[in-house]
């Protein structure tokens, strides 16, 4: 068990035995939680990216607007979406 102090600002610092354990490196974010009278901190890993064989692959051009350039307008298409459903309440 570490003991460490807390600055006038609430920091800590973490151990390095335990950065180095846990692979927590500058930047890294941590959550933090707390459990009665203990804090729990836990490293927020990276989304991994996505595998050749995951199933969201087969949904990607199942859907057609017939709109060709949603990808550049795409902010314009919802503003107009938007203003559409507002006309008509």
């Amino acid at each position: 068990m570490a003991i460490v102090k807390v600055t006038e600002k609430g920091q800590v610092t973490l151990p390095v035995d335990l950065r180095k354990k846990l692979g927590i490196t500058k930047d890294n974010y941590l959550v933090v939680e707390a459990e009665g009278e203990y804090l729990r901190l836990k490293k927020v890993s990276p989304e991994k990216p996505l595998e050749p064989e995951d199933p969201i692959w087969d949904l990607i051009g199942k859907g057609s607007s017939g709109t060709k350039d949603v990808s550049v307008r795409h902010d314009h298409y919802l503003a107009e979406g938007e203003r559409k459903r507002w006309r008509s309440s």
